[in-house]
């Protein structure tokens, strides 16, 4: 199975991070659509001990070509120094067709 798309989970610490990675990330087109989840409550370890915090989550939409270059712009402008980020292969022949096309174009470069 050839991967074409990638679904992108990450999480931020806060709205204001979150909303301003998003931007940049479609601004310069790594990513098609990125969508917001405010509110997420995580659990995790961190230095030894377990952590409790409220996050958000984003997730990104964009074409496999792009997951280098998207991780490492999700990596500069994170507050984290481990940001989560982690990339979900899109099933092509079970996603409809036409938003796949459209993410696709909105992802690509543009001339001029």
């Amino acid at each position: 199975m050839s991967v074409e798309h990638h679904w992108i989970y990450t999480t931020w610490p806060d709205l204001e991070a979150a909303r301003s990675a998003a931007r940049h990330l479609v601004d310069e087109r790594l990513c098609g659509c990125a969508n917001i989840l405010p509110g997420v409550e995580s659990f995790y370890h961190w230095e030894g001990t377990v952590q409790n915090d409220t996050e958000i989550v984003v997730i990104l939409k964009a074409p496999a070509g792009n997951a280098t270059a998207l991780n490492q712009r999700i990596a500069e402008l994170h507050p984290y120094t481990t940001p989560c980020i982690i990339a979900l292969p899109v099933i092509s022949d079970a996603s409809a067709p036409g938003f796949l096309a459209w993410l696709t174009e909105q992802a690509s470069p543009r001339d001029g």
